[in-house]
C-alpha cells in the first residue's frame, strides 16, 4: 500500500516537474520579443496573495506555484492596478496575462484592460479602456474561437487546462502611468447560482504573470510585419501572414493535397539588407514537429524590378533527419549555407524533399546586421566631442548609440569590453557613459556590439583604439625633436648674424669703395682740368715776367685762364653738391652750359626740357658721368660737325632720364669710325652707370647723339636730412639710404652746412 502512494506522489511529482518545464519552455517561445517589456510594479489588488508577495506577478516566473491565486474571491470582481516607472506614450500596447496552474482551467471568463495619466494610478481614479485589435491564446489553432473580444471586454471561452493570452490594443492615452486588470464574474453553467470569475472547476483563477510590450512591431526583426507569400495554396484558416506577425502562437503550413516539393514561404524585406542571421521558429503546441525539418532556406537579390532575382546565398538544413522542437527555433547564420554574400531583400524558406504539409513555420524572424558607433569622448569629465584626449587623461569616457541605418535605435542595447586585456563585457544603454582608466599614455583598444531586440547579440563586432598621448616632455621622441629643432634653429640664427655681419661689412667695403672712386674721380677732374689751367696761368705769368713790359695779349689771355679755372672748380663744385641731385637742376645746369659753350663757338642753341619730373632724384654717381658725355657730345659738335644749330632735348621715356642732342652738321660719313675715341669715352662713361649711348644721323642731316640713363628712385625732399634713394650701375634693386651712407657723411664734412 505504501509502495502504492509513493508510486503515485512520484508520479505526480514527475508530473509537476513536466508542467513546470513545459510552462517555462512557453514562456520563452510565446511571443517574438520585438520590443522590450515595460517595467511594472503592482501598486493596489482587492485580492492579497497571502504567503506570495505581489511582486511576483511581474517578475518574470510563470511556474504554477508563483503569481496570484484567486482561491476564495473568485465570487467577486477583482482589480489589479499597475504602475510604470515613467510616463509611456506608444501607438499600440501588446499584454500577455500567464494563468497556469496544477488545478486546471484557472484562467478568466472574462476581463478588461484599461489604461491612466493619472500622477498616481489608483483602482477609482480616471481609467480608459483598451479595445483589442487582435486577442489571441496559446491554443491557437485546435480553439481558434476560444477568445473574442467584444467592445471593451475579452471573452475566454472553457475547455483549456492552462493559457496563455496575448492582445494588441491601439493606445488610448498618451504619457500612460498605469495599467488597471478588472476579472468580472459570469455565469458557470457547472455552479449553479452563482457567478465566478475563472473557468476551473470551483470557478477559480490564477494569474501566474502580467507583461506589457509598447509598440511590439518595433524591432531589428527586418521580417516583422513584412508581407509574405506562398508559392502555392496553404491550409484553411492558415494565412501567410501568420509567419510575420509576432504571435508564436500562429503558423502556416501547406495542405496535404498541394504539391510538397519546392513549396516555398517568401518573406519581402522591401530592401537589401546585409543579415546577421535568420530565425525559423516551430508550432507552439507540438503537433507536428517533423514538418520543420529537413528544408532548405535561400536568400534572394532585387532583380531591379522589385521582383526576386538571383539566390545569393542558400543553406540545407537538418537533412539527418531532425526537427525543431515544439516552441523551438533554428538560428541560421551565414557559415551554415554557401553563397557570394548573405545579403538580399527575399528570403525562402523551400521544402526540397516530397514530404507533405511542409515547410511548417510559426513565426520568420530576419535580424540584420548592427553598426553601433561611438558618439562622444569625455576626458576626465570633460566633454571632448570626438576629439583625441589631452596628455594626462586619467579616466577615459564613451557612449555608444545604433548605426546611422539600424534597425529600431532606440530598443538597442551594447555591451563593451578592453580588448587588450581580454576583459569581461559590460553592458550600457544607449547615451550611458562607459569609463576606462587611463592612468598611463598609450593605446587602449575596445569592443564593442550591439544586441538585437530578440536578446541575442549582433555577431558584427567594431573595434576602437583611444590612443593617450604623453605629455611632450615626457615623451623622449619629441623631446630629442625639440632638442634638434632648437641646435637648427641655433644654427640658422647664427648663420644669418654672420650672413648680416658680412653683408654689413660689404656693405661698408662698397661705400669705401664708392668713397675712394668719388675721391679719385675729383682728383682726376682738379687734376686734369683745374691743374692744367692753373699750370697754364703759371706759365703766362712767368711770360709776362721775362717779357719786358706788358703786353695786353698775355694779360688777356691770362684773365680768361683765370676765368675758365673759376668755372672749371665751379663745375666740380656743383656735380659734387647733393643739392643739385635732381633732374630740374641737371637740366639747368646743361641748358646754361650748352649756351654759352655753343655760343662762344657761334653756334645757335634751341634747348628743351619737357620732363614733368623735376624733382626726381638724379644721384651724383648717375649725374656726372651722364653729364660728362653730353659736354663730349658738344665738344664733338663744336670740333667736327661743321654745324650752325644744336637741339637739345631733355626728358623722360617711362622710367628713364633721356638727352637728345641733334646737329645740322655734315653728319656721319661713311668713312668715320663711331668707336673713336669720343665716342667710345661717353659709351664707357654710360655703360659704368648701367646706360646707353646711340649715335647716328638726325633727320636734319646731321649727328644724333641719344643718351639714356637708368630710372631714379623717388621725388627728392629739399630738406637736407630727408633720406632719399639711389640706384647702383651693378645692383639696381639695392637702394640704400644716402644720408645714413659713408658717402654722405664724407661729403658732409668737406662741404660747408647749408642755410635755412
Amino acid at each position: 500500500m505504501r509502495l502504492l502512494i509513493a508510486r503515485g506522489r512520484l508520479s505526480v511529482w514527475l508530473q509537476a516537474m513536466f508542467l513546470k518545464s513545459a510552462i517555462r519552455a512557453l514562456l520563452l517561445a510565446s511571443c517574438v520579443h520585438a520590443a522590450p517589456l515595460l517595467p511594472l510594479r503592482v501598486v493596489e489588488s482587492t485580492q492579497m496573495n497571502f504567503g506570495h508577495p505581489l511582486s511576483e506577478l511581474t517578475d518574470g516566473d510563470v511556474s504554477p506555484d508563483n503569481g496570484l491565486d484567486m482561491d476564495r474571491a473568485q465570487f467577486q470582481e477583482q482589480v489589479i492596478v499597475f504602475a510604470t516607472e515613467k510616463p509611456v506614450s506608444a501607438q499600440v500596447f501588446q499584454v500577455m496575462t500567464w494563468h497556469v496552474s496544477k488545478e486546471k482551467g484557472t484562467y478568466p471568463a472574462q476581463l478588461e484592460l484599461a489604461v491612466t495619466s493619472d500622477e498616481k494610478p489608483s483602482w477609482g481614479g480616471n481609467w480608459k479602456p483598451l479595445r483589442p485589435s487582435q486577442v489571441l491564446m496559446d491554443s491557437f489553432p485546435r480553439n481558434p474561437l476560444l477568445a473574442r473580444s467584444e467592445g471593451d471586454w475579452i471573452y475566454l471561452a472553457g475547455g483549456l487546462d492552462q493559457a496563455v493570452l496575448t492582445l494588441r490594443a491601439p493606445a488610448a492615452l498618451t504619457g500612460v502611468t498605469g495599467f488597471r486588470l478588472r476579472l468580472m464574474p459570469v455565469e458557470a453553467s457547472h455552479i449553479s447560482g452563482q457567478k465566478v470569475i475563472g473557468r476551473s472547476r470551483n470557478g477559480n483563477c490564477v494569474i501566474n504573470e502580467f507583461q506589457v510590450q509598447v509598440d511590439p512591431l518595433r524591432s531589428t526583426n527586418l521580417a516583422l510585419g513584412r508581407p509574405v507569400k506562398s508559392s502555392g495554396e496553404v491550409y484553411e484558416g492558415l494565412y501567410p501572414h501568420f509567419l510575420t506577425d509576432g504571435f508564436i502562437a500562429t503558423f502556416s503550413h501547406p495542405p496535404d493535397w498541394q504539391p510538397a516539393r519546392d513549396f516555398y514561404y517568401e518573406v519581402d524585406l522591401g530592401a537589401t539588407r546585409p543579415l546577421d542571421y535568420i530565425v525559423l521558429r516551430g508550432r507552439l503546441d507540438g503537433t507536428a514537429p517533423e514538418r520543420l525539418g529537413d528544408y532548405e532556406l535561400q536568400v534572394l537579390d532585387d532583380d531591379g524590378t522589385g521582383q526576386p532575382g538571383a539566390v545569393r546565398w542558400r543553406a540545407r538544413m537538418r537533412q539527418d533527419g531532425s526537427h525543431v522542437p515544439p516552441g523551438g527555433r533554428d538560428v541560421i547564420q551565414a557559415e551554415d549555407g554557401t553563397g557570394t554574400s548573405f545579403s538580399g531583400r527575399f528570403v525562402r524558406v523551400l521544402n526540397p524533399i516530397d514530404a507533405f504539409c511542409r515547410p511548417q513555420v510559426s513565426e520568420f524572424e530576419v535580424y540584420p546586421k548592427l553598426h553601433p558607433r561611438i558618439t562622444g569622448f569625455h576626458a576626465d569629465g570633460r566633454e571632448i566631442g570626438l576629439k583625441e584626449p589631452p596628455p594626462g587623461t586619467q579616466t577615459l569616457g564613451f557612449t555608444l548609440a545604433a548605426g546611422k541605418d539600424d534597425a529600431a535605435p532606440e530598443l538597442l542595447a551594447f555591451r563593451w569590453r578592453q580588448s587588450a586585456v581580454n576583459a569581461p563585457w559590460q553592458e550600457c544603454g544607449t547615451g550611458e557613459m562607459a569609463t576606462i582608466s587611463t592612468d598611463e599614455p598609450g593605446i587602449y583598444p575596445i569592443e564593442f556590439q550591439a544586441r538585437h531586440t530578440d536578446g541575442r547579440w549582433s555577431r558584427s563586432i567594431q573595434s576602437h583604439l583611444f590612443s593617450v598621448p604623453r605629455a611632450w616632455w615626457r615623451n623622449p621622441v619629441r623631446v630629442g625633436m625639440i632638442a634638434c629643432g632648437s641646435l637648427i634653429l641655433a644654427a640658422g640664427a647664427a648663420w644669418w648674424l654672420s650672413v648680416r655681419r658680412l653683408h654689413h661689412k660689404l656693405q661698408l667695403a662698397q661705400a669705401a669703395r664708392a668713397i675712394e672712386q668719388d675721391r679719385l674721380r675729383i682728383a682726376r677732374d682738379m687734376h686734369d682740368d683745374i691743374g692744367a689751367r692753373l699750370t697754364h696761368m703759371a706759365l703766362l705769368a712767368d711770360r709776362i715776367k721775362r717779357v719786358p713790359g706788358h703786353e695786353p695779349s698775355l694779360l688777356t689771355k691770362l684773365a680768361g685762364e683765370a676765368r675758365g679755372t673759376v668755372d672749371a672748380l665751379d663745375q666740380i663744385v656743383w656735380a659734387v653738391n647733393p643739392r643739385h641731385d635732381t633732374l630740374g637742376s641737371f637740366s639747368d645746369y646743361l641748358c646754361h652750359h650748352a649756351t654759352s659753350y655753343l655760343a662762344d663757338a657761334g653756334l645757335s642753341c634751341h634747348f628743351e626740357s619737357t620732363s614733368a619730373r623735376r624733382d626726381s632724384v638724379l644721384p651724383f654717381a648717375i649725374r656726372h658721368p651722364l653729364l660728362m658725355a653730353a659736354k663730349e657730345a658738344l665738344q664733338n659738335v663744336v670740333k667736327h660737325a661743321h654745324a650752325s644749330r644744336v637741339s637739345i632735348h631733355v626728358g623722360s621715356t617711362g622710367d628713364a632720364v633721356e638727352i637728345d642732342i641733334r646737329d645740322d652738321g655734315k653728319g656721319l660719313s661713311g668713312t668715320d669710325d663711331p668707336s673713336g675715341d669720343g665716342l667710345s669715352n661717353m659709351r664707357g662713361r654710360l655703360a659704368e652707370i648701367g646706360g646707353t649711348c646711340i649715335i647716328g644721323r638726325s633727320p636734319e642731316g646731321g649727328t644724333r647723339v641719344t643718351l639714356t640713363v637708368p630710372p631714379t628712385a623717388e621725388p627728392c625732399t629739399p630738406a637736407p636730412s630727408a633720406s632719399w634713394r639711389t640706384t647702383s650701375p651693378s645692383r639696381r634693386s639695392s637702394k640704400p639710404s644716402l644720408t645714413a651712407s659713408p658717402t654722405w657723411k664724407f661729403w658732409r664734412l668737406i662741404l660747408p652746412p647749408r642755410k635755412p
